[in-house]
C-alpha cells in the first residue's frame, strides 16, 4: 500500500506568551489578551477567548509554560467557562483540544517548544512565528508541496509520502513480523554510567565512573550533527524473510552489511572494561533497555546487523538463534536528503536573527527525529480524564497518571487502517535507531579522509574514549570528563569537518560535581551548551594519532567557539 500525500489547508494560528498573553498573529500583528474579571495576568480561558476572537484555530505558546511534577494539577486541566475540553494529550509535549460551547469552533493549544528549541529557551512569540515561516520556506525550497502540519511527526511522514520515487512502492511488513519488531526493537540508547541513583542495578551492568572516588571533574557534551539524516541510506523494507540460526550466521558472514536483524545469545568477553554493546530489554518493560558490560555476563536479544558486527569485531561470544532479512531499497534516501538540504539552507541564512535561525534549524531536527518515530506508531493515542480511579479501565491501568484531583489514562486505536497503515513502517524506524546506537559507539570522522590507513585513530564515538572518563550516553550524545580530540573542528586538528552525522563538541565545563542521575546530567548539559567550547584546548596531532582524549586547558582558538 503506497502512502499518498494528503491535502493540507492553512491553520489560522496565534502565537502567545503563556505568562503575559501578549503575542502576534500569523501576519505579525500584535495581540494583547482579553482578560476577564480583575486578574492582572491571563489564565487559560483568557487565552482561549483571545484566540477565538481572532478566529484562530490554534494557539502556539511560548515562554514559561508550567512543568508538572508527579501528582500536581496539569495546566490544561482547569476551569474554562464557555469551553468544553476533549481529547487532550497530556504527555510531553502536551496538546489541549477545546470546543467553544456556543459557536462550536474547535481550538488546539500547543507549545512552540514542540518544534523549536533555543539555547536560553526564551523565544518570544514573534521569534517563534518567524522561525515557523523560515522553516516552511526552507522546506518548500527542497519540496515544492511541503507544508508544516500540526506536529513535526505528521510533517515528517507527509514529506516522506511526497518524496517516494514513482517507481517505488515498498511492501509493508506482514502483521506478525511488524509485531515482532515492536516487541524486540528499542529506540535510541539512554544509559547513565556513573555510580549513584542513576546506575543500572541488574548485576550485569557496571558503572564506569565511581563518583565516590572521583566526585568532581570536567564535563564535555558531544553529540551528532543531524545524525539520523546520515543513517537513512538504502534501508531494508518488506517483504521480509525469516531465517534459521544457521541461515542467519551464514548471511552475516557472507554479507556483514545485509539489511537484517538477528536473534542471538551473547557473552561479554573477558577483560571487557568499557560500556556494553548490545541492548537487552529489562523484564519490566517500563524500565526500558540496558547494556550488559560485565565480563562473562550473558544476554539474549534481537539486534541489527550493524550492532552485531561491532560485537563480533570486539570478540564477544555470539550464538545465532534465528533472524529476519529485509529487502534493500532507497526508501528514505530522498526524504533524508531533502531534510538535510533544508537544514543547510537555514543554517546559512545570515539574514535571520541568530535566535530565529537556531530555532528553525532545531525544527528540522524535530521533523527528522519525530518523523522516524512516527513510522513505528501503531495508531493515535488519546488521553481520557476522569475524576475517580474506579473509572479507569483495567486495560489502561498501566498508563494511569494523577494530576491533582484528576486521573488521566491513555487509550489507543487497535491497528492502523487506511493511510495510517500505509505510513506504518516499523522496520524503517528500527533500522535507523539501530544504526544510531552503532554510530554513537563508532563514528567516522574527517580524520579518516586525511589519515588513510590509521585504523581506529580515524574513528570517534564512545568506544574511542577512555572508559574512566565516560559518564553517559543519551541518543546520539555522549558525556565525558575530558574532551575527545576527534570531536573538535578540523581547523584545530580534530575530526569535525561540519558534515552531517559527525559527532562534535557542543559544550565544556572545566570543573563540576559529577552527575549521579539523569536530571543532574541534563542540568550540566544545559550549562555546558550555554558555556560553549571556548575554554578547551586543541589536540596535538600526536594525540589524535594515538587516539587519546585531550586534556582541557584554557586557550582554545576563537574559531572553536562556533563549532
Amino acid at each position: 500500500m503506497r502512502p499518498a500525500p494528503w491535502k493540507v489547508r492553512p491553520v489560522a494560528t496565534v502565537w502567545l506568551d503563556y505568562v503575559s498573553g501578549v503575542g502576534v498573529t500569523d501576519s505579525g500583528a500584535r495581540v494583547t489578551p482579553k482578560i476577564t474579571g480583575r486578574r492582572k495576568r491571563p489564565v487559560l480561558v483568557d487565552l482561549l477567548d483571545t484566540a477565538h476572537n481572532l478566529s484562530a484555530e490554534r494557539i502556539m505558546l511560548t515562554g514559561k509554560v508550567p512543568q508538572q511534577g508527579l501528582g500536581e494539577q496539569h495546566w490544561l486541566i482547569t476551569e474554562t467557562p464557555g469551553w468544553s475540553a476533549g481529547g487532550h494529550w497530556l504527555s510531553s509535549p502536551p496538546t489541549g483540544r477545546f470546543t467553544h460551547d456556543i459557536t462550536g469552533r474547535k481550538l488546539e493549544v500547543r507549545l512552540a517548544s514542540e518544534w523549536f528549541t533555543s539555547p536560553d529557551a526564551s523565544l518570544t512569540p514573534d521569534e517563534a512565528r518567524q522561525a515557523w515561516v523560515a522553516t516552511s520556506e526552507a522546506l518548500k525550497s527542497v519540496a515544492r508541496d511541503a507544508e508544516l502540519l500540526k506536529s513535526p511527526a505528521a510533517t515528517g511522514t507527509q514529506l516522506w509520502a511526497q518524496s517516494l520515487p514513482r517507481t517505488l512502492d515498498p511492501e509493508p511488513l506482514d502483521p506478525e513480523t511488524a509485531e515482532l519488531l515492536h516487541r524486540t526493537a528499542g529506540q535510541h540508547r539512554i544509559e547513565h554510567l556513573t555510580t549513584g541513583a542513576g546506575a543500572c542495578a541488574c548485576g550485569s551492568c557496571r558503572p564506569l565512573v565511581d563518583v565516590g572516588e572521583q566526585p568532581r571533574g570536567g564535563f564535555a557534551y558531544v553529540d551528532g550533527r543531524f545524525m539520523y539524516a546520515a543513517l537513512c541510506r538504502e534501508l531494508g523494507t518488506g517483504p521480509a524473510r525469516r531465517l534459521t540460526g544457521e541461515q542467519a550466521e551464514e548471511l552475516l558472514e557472507s554479507n556483514p552489511y545485509a539489511r537484517a536483524r538477528f536473534h542471538v545469545r551473547f557473552t561479554v568477553r573477558e577483560g571487557w572494561d568499557t560500556l556494553g554493546l548490545l541492548p537487552v530489554a529489562h523484564e519490566d518493560a517500563d524500565e526500558g533497555w540496558h547494556y550488559p558490560n560485565v565480563p562473562g555476563a550473558h544476554g539474549e536479544t534481537w539486534v541489527d546487523g550493524v550492532e552485531l558486527k561491532i560485537a563480533l569485531d570486539q570478540g564477544w561470544g555470539i550464538e545465532f538463534l534465528d533472524g529476519l532479512e529485509f529487502t534493500k531499497a532507497r526508501v528514505l534516501d530522498t526524504w533524508a536528503d531533502r531534510l538535510r538540504r533544508a537544514r543547510e539552507r537555514l543554517a546559512g541564512a545570515q539574514d535571520l536573527p541568530p535566535s530565529v535561525r537556531a530555532a528553525a534549524v532545531s525544527a528540522m531536527r524535530a521533523i527528522l527525529i519525530q518523523g522516524i518515530g512516527a513510522f513505528a506508531s501503531r495508531g493515535r493515542e488519546t488521553t481520557q480524564v476522569v475524576w475517580s480511579a474506579r473509572e479507569v479501565p483495567p486495560a489502561a491501568a498501566s498508563t494511569l497518571v494523577r494530576y491533582g484531583e484528576a486521573f488521566v489514562f491513555r487509550t489507543r486505536a487497535p491497528r492502523p487502517q487506511g493511510q495510517a497503515a500505509a505510513l506504518y513502517r516499523p522496520e524503517l524506524a528500527a533500522q535507523v535507531w539501530s544504526r544510531g546506537r552503532a554510530r554513537v559507539l563508532e563514528c567516522p570522522t574527517a580524520l579518516s579522509k586525511r589519515l588513510p590507513g590509521v585504523g581506529l585513530a580515524s574513528l570517534g564515538g564512545a568506544l574511542e574514549v577512555d572508559p574512566a572518563t565516560l559518564l553517559a550516553v543519551n541518543g546520539d550524545a555522549i558525556y565525558t570528563t575530558e574532551v575527545p580530540g576527534w570531536s573538535l573542528p578540523v581547523s584545530v586538528g580534530g575530526g569535525d569537518d561540519g558534515d552531517v552525522g559527525r559527532m562534535r563538541l557542543q559544550g565544556w565545563l572545566p570543573a563540576v560535581k559529577l552527575p549521579t542521575t539523569a536530571a543532574e546530567r541534563n542540568r550540566l548539559r544545559q550549562r555546558a551548551e550555554a558555556a560553549g567550547t571556548s575554554s578547551t584546548a586543541p589536540p596535538q596531532s600526536s594525540e589524535i594519532l594515538a587516539n587519546t582524549a585531550v586534556a582541557p586547558v584554557a586557550g582554545m582558538p576563537a574559531e572553536v567557539a562556533g563549532a
